[in-house]
């Protein structure tokens, strides 16, 4: 599918040339039909990675794919200040009122997920409940693991950071593993008490098979070289009836309709391949899995428009603090509404695709 190049377009020329490699073919579907979507991409997120970059759309499924990209030698030059090197914040209550929005969230993940967090009260859960933002944000930090109910079992984060979502799982009764990359995060969730497997799932193999009853990719499949073998690998260690949880950016969006290039999904170089939800359920039932579900959206299209916002005003969105005008927070928040209606009329077009898919039957009707 790629091979190393001595040449680039890369503008600024900053990039290792011996690190790229090409992109003949699409990372999610093989195929060859592509056309240029976005060039001289930068990195306006983080502000790390040099070089200039190109995204191509492939006419067969519909994703887009970085060609070049920075190959599996120098990919981690691009991660030079991500935010999984950093601690994990622990949720607090500055005030009286984030105080009682923390309770009422916590005593509501409690009740989803069997967790002991604090502060929480005995039947504040059903409060949480009543107000539908916080409630669907409560539930999302579970990645799935309320519909299991009672059962319990191995659980893998893969590019699981920090370790904060295998602290939280861990709490819930799950016993708990993760697979990082960077070695700045791995060993932050190590001091914290994670266990980490290795650096890559590709380090399981052969040692895990059938031993993992949920595995979860938290913005991690549009990091990877080979989407596919990464998809494979999940399979093959899931135990039968066992569950995978992604989720991803949707280059469907309509964020990505109104931003297009300043849009805060497409970070390049570290998004190497940014998928839409017929090409991500496609690619799993390819794979082996079954009962593919695209799971309900919910978007903080607000958050996001404002970074995206901040790029297109020349800001590094994740490190500047972007002075945005009057004029460009109304325009935030009138995009804000045109998106969440969108998304009422076409769940397809959100900014998150959210993805379960099973290994043979669920473990819930076994």
């Amino acid at each position: 599918m790629s091979i190393t190049i001595q040449e680039t377009n890369n503008a600024s020329g900053n990039w290792p040339s011996s690190g790229l490699e090409r992109v003949s073919k699409c990372p999610v579907c093989s195929s060859e039909d592509r056309r240029e979507e976005i060039d001289g991409l930068e990195d306006k997120i983080f502000g790390v990675a040099p070089g200039k970059w190109t995204l191509h759309r492939c006419l067969k499924c519909r994703s887009v794919y970085l060609d070049p990209r920075p190959d599996l030698s120098t990919i981690g030059l691009a991660y030079e200040n991500y935010f999984t090197h950093t601690s994990a914040k622990t949720r607090t209550g500055a005030t009286l009122v984030d105080w009682l929005r923390l309770m009422l969230g916590n005593s509501y993940r409690n009740r989803l997920f069997g967790t002991k967090l604090k502060p929480s009260m005995r039947g504040a859960w059903f409060l949480a409940s009543m107000a539908r933002g916080r409630a669907m944000d409560a539930r999302l930090d579970g990645r799935g693991l309320d519909r299991l109910h009672d059962v319990k079992g191995n659980l893998l984060d893969v590019g699981c950071g920090n370790g904060a979502f295998l602290r939280f799982a861990n709490q819930a009764g799950w016993t708990c593993s993760g697979v990082e990359p960077d070695a700045a995060a791995a060993a932050v969730a190590q001091s914290q008490g994670a266990t980490i497997l290795g650096s890559h799932l590709a380090d399981l193999r052969g040692r895990f098979e059938a031993h993992f009853d949920v595995i979860t990719l938290s913005h991690v499949i549009e990091h990877v070289h080979n989407p596919e073998e990464c998809l494979k690998d999940c399979w093959s260690i899931l135990k039968p009836g066992g569950f995978l949880w992604i989720e991803t950016p949707n280059i469907d969006s309509i964020g990505y309709e109104i931003y297009s290039r300043s849009w805060r999904g497409l970070e390049p170089p570290r998004h190497l391949v940014i998928f839409n939800p017929a090409a991500l359920s496609g690619l799993l039932c390819e794979v082996g899995f079954v009962n593919i579900k695209v799971l309900p959206p919910w978007d903080h299209a607000e958050r996001l428009f404002s970074l995206s916002a901040s790029i297109a005003a020349g800001y590094v969105a994740e490190v500047e603090a972007a002075p945005l005008s009057k004029k460009a927070r109304k325009e935030i928040d009138s995009n804000v509404r045109r998106a969440a209606i969108a998304v009422r009329k076409n769940p397809d077009r959100s900014e998150f695709i959210r993805t379960i898919a099973y290994k043979d039957l669920p473990i819930e009707r076994l």
